[in-house]
């Protein structure tokens, strides 16, 4: 009788390494003329632009939140938030305005997880 071996998993990159490549050296970003649209004023950016400016801000993960009636101190915001959606990793928390929060998440699980979590 012969034995066989157990199935080996594919050869070639890791799962984070496809999900999450490593860090992409991003364009610098030139000043852009403003241009006027029924008297207001505005930039026009190139899909590639936006994509480099969210990558230099490091803004992959980041989920924006709103308090519609009401909401606690940012250092309240800083321990609650990570508790309650189940964060694994380093995030970042702070005011966008006074009822806004942009939440930074340093992986996609997290990130995910602060989508999935009811508002």
């Amino acid at each position: 009788m012969t034995t066989s071996s157990p199935a080996q998993p594919p050869t070639g990159a890791d799962l984070p390494e496809i999900v999450c490549p490593a860090s992409i050296e991003p364009k610098p970003i030139h000043l852009k003329p403003v241009a006027y649209l029924h008297g207001e004023p505005r930039v026009l950016w190139e899909k590639e632009e936006v994509e480099n400016m969210i990558i230099k801000e490091k803004l992959e993960f980041a989920v924006i939140r709103k308090f519609s009636y009401g909401w606690p101190e940012i250092h309240e915001l800083r321990k609650i938030i990570p508790k309650q959606c189940d964060l694994k990793g380093k995030c970042n928390i702070g005011l966008l305005s006074n009822r806004h929060v942009l939440i930074r998440a340093s992986n996609l699980e997290d990130y995910v997880n602060l989508l999935s979590k009811p508002a």
